[in-house]
């Protein structure tokens, strides 16, 4: 009885705390654990790969997602989340709500290392020291859908099927050729996939469209019981290779010719006219590394121009597939009833790896096309490259794999119904981990805390964010707390305003920064030197969370991963 009080009261709280909250349209309901109920939401969970924060219209781009630009109409932008630096390591956290070195992810599978055997943080698949949001889901009644990029474990009991998702079409790799199952380099020529854990030959199509086409079917096949379903819609678009349906590549050829300067300051005055970054925000001049758009030649500015037209035409793809899902909710009456979550895994990949032997050998190995007239055709190969992938994160600094800005400071949209404000801009500081512990709350649930089944499990290591988004908690975070990720030896810690940032050579000089990136945007300015007892706090914190999580300190005389890319100088 004192429990059913509480819930009560808490739910009295959230209608008349908050004018965010819409009293006559709440789809939510607080229930009991395996309570189902007709009121309990859908959750559709989309993730795009290697997408940078200023790709989408509602942040700016030129680019035509007018499904995603609906969706934060109609919902809101968070505009201070961050991600990890690379896709597996991200995905692992946002399925489970803990830091990667305790769910096994402390790096991506194929940067696995000698060093890192035999060390628990280090496997290179989600281990079963964690439980997934999508089998807690399914433990009280929802249906758990997925398709698309897995990336987190290639056994059989690795699977997103062996994982608590019921019905699965799911590229087991980390990408492949974007229109059948050539893989990404000739160490991994043919890309695996498997329905519901079980090795298939893949299907006809395009990737997105694939991907899109094989959710609806799933959810078609549900039961005709009132339970509420899970869906996690894991694109591999944009990640390279660069590849798009001709009449979507078209649409954009000759849209770049003006250059990657130009293009990035037509965003840049966009985002400040939106209010996306403050009106009095300045754009830092690019790195000094970058080639200038004027010293190309005709050519060469023609070549470079195609290869964006390419990554616009992947993009505006991915949001056609988008609006395909959103209008089939509509059509089965779920769609008002359907919490959706966009977001992209980490920014975008800035490496050319044309010139490394392993690309060579599958380029020859399949007889791939490189000519200007085949470029993004299925049987071609080609990167965005660094210079593009700074117009992708405009002001930011840095791209994926790195935790600057660029590379961890990603678009996030979310649609709550009746209780998110539409076209609203959400400021305060909230990350990866956060998603799951979210998602378990919408769905009336808890996380088991250390036991599941019968087997010793991690705490969450994120929290929810419903107090925040419901208008209850002004923050999901106070000011004085501390948040740290490692990968690939960088480091990152969050506090606030604060963000403390260490690079490893040749990315950096292995010392610490400091910025606020209230002010900051860019990270240009290090107050490491003004504010030392700032930057002592997160670094003690940092300390802290290595012991608190098994991270390794990576050995000097290793490399750190990924190798500085590849500057195009033509």
């Amino acid at each position: 009885m004192r429990n059913l009080i509480s819930l009560i009261i808490l739910v009295l709280f959230l209608l008349a705390a908050s004018p965010s909250i819409k009293a006559n349209n709440v789809v939510t309901k607080v229930v009991t654990k395996n309570e189902v109920t007709k009121e309990k939401v859908n959750i559709l969970l989309i993730v795009a790969d290697d997408l940078g924060f200023g790709d989408i219209g509602a942040n700016g781009s030129e680019i035509s997602t007018p499904n995603i630009d609906a969706l934060a109409a109609s919902g809101s932008r968070f505009t201070n989340f961050y991600t990890q630096a690379s896709c597996s390591p991200t995905r692992s956290m946002l399925l489970s709500g803990v830091d990667n070195h305790r769910n096994g992810m402390g790096t991506m599978s194929e940067d696995l290392l000698p060093h890192h055997k035999n060390l628990p943080g280090y496997r290179g698949y989600l281990n079963n020291e964690v439980v997934t949001v999508a089998s807690l889901l399914q433990d009280v009644g929802y249906h758990t859908y997925m398709t698309g990029k897995w990336h987190l474990g290639y056994a059989d009991n690795q699977s997103a099927h062996a994982r608590g998702f019921q019905h699965t079409f799911s590229l087991v790799d980390g990408g492949g050729n974007h229109f059948n199952d050539q893989g990404m380099n000739a160490h991994k020529s043919k890309s695996t996939y498997r329905r519901d854990g079980k090795v298939v030959n893949r299907p006809e199509g395009y990737s997105s469209d694939l991907f899109t086409k094989e959710l609806k079917m799933l959810i078609d096949e549900r039961k005709n019981d009132k339970n509420p379903f899970f869906a996690y819609l894991s694109f591999t678009a944009p990640h390279f290779p660069l590849q798009a349906p001709k009449k979507t590549i078209d649409k954009y050829e000759g849209r770049y010719d003006l250059g990657w300067e130009v293009i990035r300051e037509q965003r840049f005055k966009k985002m400040k006219a939106m209010g996306i970054i403050p009106s009095d925000a300045v754009l830092e001049t690019a790195s000094e590394e970058l080639t200038k758009w004027s010293s190309l030649s005709k050519e060469e500015q023609k070549n470079e121009s195609k290869k964006m037209a390419i990554y616009a035409a992947m993009i505006d793809n991915l949001d056609t597939n988008i609006g395909v899902i959103l209008q089939y909710l509509k059509d089965i009456g779920e769609y008002e009833n359907t919490v959706i979550m966009f977001l992209s895994d980490n920014g975008p990949d800035p490496y050319d790896r044309s010139e490394r032997n392993a690309y060579q050998t599958l380029v020859s190995k399949f007889n791939y096309d490189m000519s200007y007239e085949n470029m993004g055709a299925s049987n071609s190969y080609s990167f965005l490259g660094p210079n593009w992938s700074q117009t992708s994160n405009v002001n930011q600094q840095g791209y994926k794999f790195l935790p600057t800005q660029g590379g961890i400071h990603n678009p996030v949209i979310m649609r709550f119904p009746g209780m998110l404000e539409e076209g609203n801009i959400m400021t305060e500081f909230s990350s990866i981990l956060d998603i799951t512990p979210t998602l378990l709350e919408i769905a009336g649930t808890t996380h088991p805390k250390t036991y599941y089944k019968g087997r010793k499990i991690y705490p969450l290591n994120g929290r929810s964010m419903l107090p925040y988004i419901s208008g209850i908690a002004k923050k999901v975070y106070s000011d004085d707390e501390t948040i740290s990720f490692e990968l690939f030896g960088h480091t990152s810690v969050f506090m606030g305003k604060w963000k403390a940032v260490k690079m490893r050579p040749p990315q950096g000089n292995d010392k610490w920064a400091l910025y606020n990136i209230k002010t900051d945007l860019s990270e240009s300015h290090d107050l490491s030197g003004v504010y030392p007892k700032i930057l002592h706090k997160l670094t003690h914190a940092y300390e802290k969370y290595k012991i608190d999580n098994g991270v390794l300190t990576e050995p000097e005389g290793v490399t750190a991963y990924p190798a500085k890319p590849h500057y195009v100088k033509y």
